[in-house]
């Protein structure tokens, strides 16, 4: 156990075109909230009248209550679009928690919320308890994220990481690692030609099993090592496709912030927006990363995420009901707007980088034509 921190068209043939560049800007990011606690966005909590100084014509008809759960890295995107559209849209009072994509997913697939979040697919375990439910689906692709790795400002001894370095200070093989120089006999193991690490106390934070970062984050990078794309030779030994256990997790990616600021020598990994605003306060700093030994130290950006040129990129996700929204006015305008194009800035506004045209553009037909189950990845 992680120790607690304080704190239905037929089968589309996509054609996922090279991502094109997207320059965006990272804003006012909306994180001062809690993602792990449900935040209430009604007519009292936002300007009415405009939003983003543009003018936005209410919907006075339009009521209902609706609670979105899942990932606590797209819950700023999706929180900022609650707000813009209760501002539009007084009647309707949207709460947006983000206990994680296994959390969230757990509570969709059971048929408690209506609309569900996640920073990765969904798994063939959730889709099956979805079906056994009868909660059918709508599986729409919001945006993409680099996970980025992160230590505390004061830490001037790390100014890159290879995969395999990652692998050998976080997989299940690290367990019981407290320096990050205990990790260099296991890459002298594994085979690695990276450089050593410094003899200086190892503490780690990260999101928990519930978290889709931490399913992303394993897959992404120690499943790569598993499986030789990092240069090593996977017939060589065993290697671990998962995360030590004995780190501190936390479902709140700014608490995670947080205990990395607070030690000198820490590693974590969070998503891009809240990885990015941090560094850019002086709290954190963000640690380019290489996939292969000597290979090229990329930081991330939305440059190099939108490229994908950063190593640990991926996509987010939202999975909407389809009976809910079928019956529920609320539920289908909200997603409308998530939707359009106006919607859509909330992504780059909160320091993500928007998709490719070509996959924005199905994303939005996804939406609009109710195209059910399975349709990315």
């Amino acid at each position: 156990m992680h120790k607690p921190l304080k704190k239905t068209f037929r089968t589309l043939s996509v054609l996922l075109l090279a991502m094109s560049l997207l320059a965006t800007a990272c804003g006012d990011d909306g994180q001062d909230a809690s993602p792990d606690t449900p935040t209430t966005t009604t007519a009292a909590s936002t300007d009415n009248s405009t939003v983003d100084n543009e003018t936005v014509d209410p919907v006075s008809d339009l009521e209902g209550d609706l609670l979105i759960s899942g990932s606590s890295t797209v819950f700023p995107i999706v929180q900022r679009q609650a707000e813009e559209f209760s501002a539009a849209n007084p009647g309707v009072a949207i709460a947006v928690e983000g206990p994680g994509s296994g959390d969230g997913a757990v509570k969709f697939c059971n048929g408690e919320v209506p609309i569900a979040n996640a920073s990765r697919l969904y798994k063939d375990s959730e889709m099956e308890t979805c079906a056994a439910n009868g909660i059918e689906f709508i599986e729409i692709r919001r945006g993409i994220d680099g996970i980025t790795v992160v230590t505390s400002s004061a830490n001037g001894a790390i100014e890159c990481l290879s995969f395999n370095q990652l692998y050998a200070l976080i997989s299940e093989d690290a367990t019981g690692f407290e320096s990050w120089a205990d990790a260099n006999a296991l890459l002298a193991e594994i085979g690695s030609t990276a450089e050593s690490l410094p003899d200086a106390s190892l503490d780690i934070f990260g999101p928990g099993e519930e978290s889709g970062t931490f399913d992303s984050f394993a897959e992404i990078v120690m499943e790569a090592v598993a499986k030789g794309k990092t240069g090593l030779d996977p017939e060589s030994r065993e290697f671990s496709t998962g995360i030590r256990p004995d780190y501190t997790s936390s479902p709140d990616d700014n608490i995670i912030i947080e205990g990395i600021s607070d030690a000198d020598y820490s590693l974590g990994w969070v998503g891009f927006a809240f990885g990015s605003a941090a560094a850019d306060a002086g709290s954190v700093k963000m640690i380019p990363v290489a996939k292969e030994d000597g290979g090229e130290c990329v930081l991330p950006t939305p440059e190099t995420i939108a490229s994908a040129e950063f190593p640990i990129a991926r996509y987010l996700y939202t999975y909407v009901s389809v009976s809910a929204a079928a019956s529920d006015p609320a539920v289908a305008a909200f997603v409308d707007y998530m939707m359009s194009d106006q919607g859509l800035e909330a992504v780059a506004g909160v320091g993500y980088v928007p998709l490719a045209d070509a996959d924005q553009q199905l994303a939005q037909a996804i939406w609009a034509d109710r195209v059910t189950g399975r349709t990315w990845g």
